[in-house]
């Protein structure tokens, strides 16, 4: 299905390469768990190379899906230890076909060897899995930074695939069973087909907008960036100090009346391009003078925006008849789990909690 999707990202060509060396080493797992792989016992080690190459793939796979890298020959570098371990097992090994006993002596005499191969994979895995979910939470900034309403951008499918990883792993150090192993890799092979399928863009060829940061959005060229790039955090902060601060001060001015005239935050799909656009200034620059001015992310700047004007409508006697979510959807929230914690966050109650207190308070203003 990778293969014949039409406009292929790198992202689908690592997930397809990915995909075609663990059915090859789910055969290997499946051969040794049998027990067939004792007919000729020297082939068992070739094996061994494979697990170096599940970590680089993740990792990869991921820094490409969510736009935090551009250029692809660097990341060769990340299948060194894997070639490492072809050379090392084509220059000990005279003969891979060797069968029988003379194929265990030959095991037997270079088992130090095996065991650091193995000690190597152990720190591979672990390695990768902790820089994969690095990624992630950079790639959950930099969503943060861009976007008003985050729910509907769920990065379920990247939390699959590290978790499954991870799983894996841990048979691996800790069951030690080659039957526990080929079940586990076996049920995430269609673990990533079921849910690969049910994610727009993966065998598709609709772009999955939700699932990566959305670049296409940032595409106006800027002194020190180049077209295309994602704006990260450390690119703000370079372009912090070419901005002078009457020009941040009236930019701000006309975000904050932009925001309380036209009423931006009750679209609930608000992003940064998109205010950036009206203000006709670059996202990387409004990114800027809200983090500085406001002290806030743009997904909590936005998000304040709707609890105030929750808050106001609480207020008027004709909101009586609605409930709190119907009047949370009018200010701009998409769910009642986004409105909860981001009310919450901001407030430091909850929304029936608020509505309590303020009943009770507007009861004894009545009274006074």
């Amino acid at each position: 299905m990778i293969i014949s999707k039409r406009q292929k990202t790198a992202a689908d060509k690592i997930l397809g390469a990915w995909f075609f060396f663990a059915v090859i080493h789910l055969a290997f797992i499946a051969w040794y768990a049998s027990g067939l792989a004792f007919e000729i016992p020297t082939l068992i080690i070739w094996q061994l190379p494979f697990p170096f190459l599940h970590g680089p793939f993740l990792y990869l796979y991921i820094l490409f899906l969510s736009g935090q890298q551009r250029y692809r020959w660097p990341c060769l570098f990340h299948y060194i230890p894997a070639a490492l371990v072809v050379l090392i097992l084509s220059c000990i090994l005279p003969d891979i076909f060797v069968p029988g006993q003379v194929g265990r002596v030959i095991l037997s005499e270079f088992q130090p060897i095996f065991q650091g191969i193995v000690v190597g994979i152990t720190i591979s895995g672990i390695v990768y899995v902790l820089l994969s979910l690095r990624l992630l939470g950079r790639h959950r900034r930099n969503i943060v930074g861009q976007l008003s309403n985050t729910d509907k951008i769920t990065l379920n499918w990247i939390r699959y695939l590290i978790l499954g990883m991870s799983t894996i792993w841990v048979v691996v150090i800790f069951v030690n069973s080659p039957q526990a192993l080929y079940v586990v890799v076996a049920l995430f092979i269609f673990f990533i087909g079921y849910f690969g399928i049910r994610q727009v863009g993966v065998f598709s060829n609709v772009i999955p907008i939700h699932e990566v940061v959305p670049s296409a959005m940032l595409r106006t060229p800027l002194e020190g960036l180049k077209d295309g790039d994602v704006i990260t955090a450390e690119k703000v902060k370079y372009e912090k100090n070419r901005l002078e601060e009457n020009e941040s001060k009236r930019i701000h001015a006309e975000l904050s009346t932009l925001m309380k005239k036209q009423e931006c935050y009750k679209d609930p799909e608000l992003t940064l391009g998109d205010l950036a656009k009206k203000l006709n200034v670059h996202p990387a620059i409004l990114s800027q003078i809200i983090n500085t001015k406001e002290a806030k992310s743009f997904y909590d700047y936005v998000n304040s925006f709707r609890v105030e004007a929750f808050k106001a409508l609480l207020l008027k006697p004709e909101s009586g008849q609605y409930t709190m979510l119907a009047l949370a959807f009018e200010c701009g929230f998409n769910s009642k789990t986004s409105f909860n914690r981001n009310f919450k966050k901001i407030t430091a109650m909850s929304p029936s909690a608020y509505a309590k207190k303020l009943q009770i308070k507007l009861q004894v203003t009545d009274r006074t």
